[in-house]
């Protein structure tokens, strides 16, 4: 088979986003009109070394829907695949063949200590419990409100409190998990069911959760365990056999020989 030649991202990025409002089957169209399908050999089927990061100590790595993220030993954030909605934080929507450093942390002096990426999506925690996010904002996905759609840069997420501090932070494809020190839950935007729109209208929140902003899940603390079943212990009562009482086999057993004897 002869193997398709090399595609700059920028132009998958252009068929993709063509293909958003055109529906799936253009999307399939336009990537074999340009030597990219489904069942491309240029995919990758066994582990290998990423040549652009020899020499580089990664400390936590990510993988999305069509992007990954890179976290060094330093706090930098590293970025790259498709740049769909914004998604490589980068202020561009283009895409990157390699690892790019996200420069707005850098830029700002902040340190990263936890990331995801979803389905054009991406968040991040920074070592001071803060939560940043950026890509595709539709319907409050990523708890930046609901007036915006492409976030090309990390903007630093409105929690609600001002001292809530973030450890963790999880990207799906059309809501994301935000979890506090203290163990709460937090949601942005949510996935519909028999039939219901995406978004967040239907969780069971805290009173006062703001459209579009992460809203605070009651009932969930992932410190908080289930009182577990308290099991009943049967005591074992010795049983008597004629005059001998089964006390231990060493004294039953000595009994017995003299017996015989």
């Amino acid at each position: 088979a002869v193997r398709p030649p090399p595609m700059p991202a920028a132009q998958i990025d252009a068929a993709v986003e063509a293909a958003n409002a055109d529906g799936v089957n253009d999307l399939i169209n336009s990537l074999d009109a340009l030597n990219l399908t489904l069942d491309d050999p240029s995919d990758q089927c066994y582990p290998v070394v990423i040549d652009s990061l020899k020499g580089f100590r990664a400390v936590g790595v990510c993988a999305g829907h069509r992007h990954s993220m890179v976290l060094d030993e330093n706090g930098g954030l590293y970025t790259f695949g498709s740049g769909a909605s914004g998604a490589l934080g980068h202020g561009d929507l283009l895409g990157q063949e390699f690892p790019v450093k996200v420069l707005e942390f850098e830029k700002n002096n902040i340190r990263i200590h936890q990331m995801s990426a979803g389905v054009d999506i991406s968040m991040a925690v920074s070592t001071t419990g803060h939560v940043y996010a950026w890509g595709k904002a539709t319907d409050g996905r990523i708890g930046l409100g609901l007036g915006r759609n492409e976030i090309t840069i990390p903007r630093l997420v409105d929690m609600g409190e001002e001292k809530f501090k973030a450890v963790d932070v999880e990207c799906g494809y059309v809501h994301s998990i935000i979890i506090g020190l203290d163990g709460s839950v937090y949601q942005c935007g949510g996935v519909g069911t028999d039939g219901k729109d995406d978004g967040q209208q239907y969780l069971d929140t805290e009173e006062g959760t703001r459209p579009g902003y992460p809203a605070n899940l009651s009932g969930y603390n992932i410190w908080h365990r289930i009182a577990e079943p308290n099991e009943k212990v049967i005591k074992q009562k010795w049983t008597k056999y004629g005059k001998y009482e089964l006390k231990g086999r060493s004294k039953m057993m000595n009994e017995g020989v003299r017996s015989i004897g």
